[in-house]
């Protein structure tokens, strides 16, 4: 289990964007939390069916952003996105056939918020702060 809590150092200083991160970052804190608890399956199928639609909300959120702003870098990040998404659902996949852990499951989730966050969404918001 990953004990994951909002952190200044993910904030990329656009509002809309760093809050739709807390409510990711507490969805991923969710998972963990129910990794180390005997919740049943239903539960953490249902939780990760929600994370999966917050990550596809989000993203078509953050693009419009970009798109809105002609961020030349839109489309290798809209892959980025798309990769994520086919990422999640193998790891879904895995842990529905006992392949892996929720909680392996969970630090998936946050290595990759971590990374995109700090490194390339922080791109989009230096490119927005541009005059």
């Amino acid at each position: 289990m990953i004990d994951i809590c909002w952190d200044e150092k993910f904030e990329i200083g656009h509002s809309r964007i760093d809050h739709e991160h807390q409510v990711f970052v507490d969805l991923i804190r969710t998972v963990s939390q129910e990794a180390r608890g005997d919740c049943p399956k239903e539960r953490i199928s249902r939780l990760l069916m929600e994370v999966k639609k917050y990550a596809e909300f989000h993203f078509i959120s953050e693009e419009n952003i970009m798109l809105d702003a002609d961020y030349p870098e839109y489309e290798p990040h809209k892959r980025e996105h798309d990769m994520l998404l086919a990422q999640l659902d193998n790891e879904f996949y895995r842990y529905r056939s006992g392949e892996t852990e929720l909680d392996s499951v969970a630090g998936f989730m946050f290595r990759w918020f971590a990374l995109h966050t700090t490194q390339e969404d922080l791109k989009i918001a230096q490119f927005l702060r541009k005059p």
